[in-house]
């Protein structure tokens, strides 16, 4: 099975522990409210940056404004990506949650499906602190910090840049928690890195500012007679209203070293 970004994403992380489509107008949306990060990006455009009229004009534009708009922020990121063999009751997935408080206080968590080992980590203040659980059992490490969003910004960047690489695209005009987003969705034959697909659809909810609060993608890859089906998607929540609270597991092996936020945490 070939598992694409999938692995490529997973991989990083380990190592450095880092239908869809529519035509009709709409007015609302119904995904839970989240407030729109500022703009520290000047738009360029009456949509979004790299977004004008019915086209998605540059993609990485609107993947650099976006991690632009995130960076300070406090939030919480879903990731889920699934490879899946046409025909088939088969996949493999990788599923990462992170919750930022700030730039030097946040929590991860990945799994995957094919290896036995699941990584979480926090980092607060100056110390990256991790844990492994295998089989084998459980394998702590500290490393020196870094921020948030220099470590993990760049999934969702590089998500964009590829998945919203479209050109023509369906842009609609929609508010959340009266403020207004863009509904985008589209289709496309190719894309960066992976070549030609089929059966490609995306939708993504755009702030002007750029944030792009989700992001959510299928599709078809075939290399040579095998046929995937690939499945993406992100989300934001909790934007702005996010603490973030050291595990049970950091507490309990390096209790001298983290503090308690005295905020009702939205991680624990």
């Amino acid at each position: 099975m070939r598992l694409g970004l999938l692995a490529v994403v997973a991989v990083a992380l380990l190592a450095g522990c880092g239908g869809l489509v529519g035509t009709s107008t709409e007015t609302t949306v119904t995904p839970a409210p989240v407030p729109e990060p500022p703009a520290t990006e000047s738009t360029g455009s009456a949509i979004a940056p790299g977004v004008g009229g019915a086209r998605i004009v540059d993609a990485d534009r609107l993947a650099r404004a976006h991690r632009a708009a995130i960076r300070e922020r406090s939030y919480v990121w879903q990731e889920h990506q699934r490879a899946s063999p046409v025909g088939t009751n088969e996949s493999e997935r990788v599923d990462t949650r992170l919750w930022v408080e700030h730039e030097r206080r946040y929590r991860y968590e990945l799994s995957t499906s094919w290896r036995p080992v699941n990584t979480s980590g926090y980092t607060e203040g100056e110390t990256r602190y991790r844990r492994d659980v295998s089989r084998a059992g459980f394998t702590y490490s500290t490393a020196v910090a870094t921020n948030a969003t220099a470590r993990y910004g760049h999934q969702p960047e590089v998500a964009i840049s590829r998945y919203l690489a479209i050109g023509s695209a369906t842009v609609a005009a929609t508010t959340v928690d009266g403020k207004r987003y863009y509904r985008i969705t589209g289709s496309a034959d190719t894309l960066p890195v992976t070549g030609e697909i089929s059966n490609y659809s995306v939708e993504a909810l755009v702030a002007p500012s750029g944030f792009v609060r989700s992001l959510s993608v299928s599709y078809e890859d075939v290399i040579g007679s095998n046929r995937e089906r690939i499945d993406y998607r992100y989300r934001y929540s909790a934007v702005g209203e996010t603490t973030v609270q050291p595990p049970e597991w950091v507490r309990t092996r390096w209790s001298e070293n983290v503090t308690t936020a005295t905020a009702t945490p939205t991680a624990g």
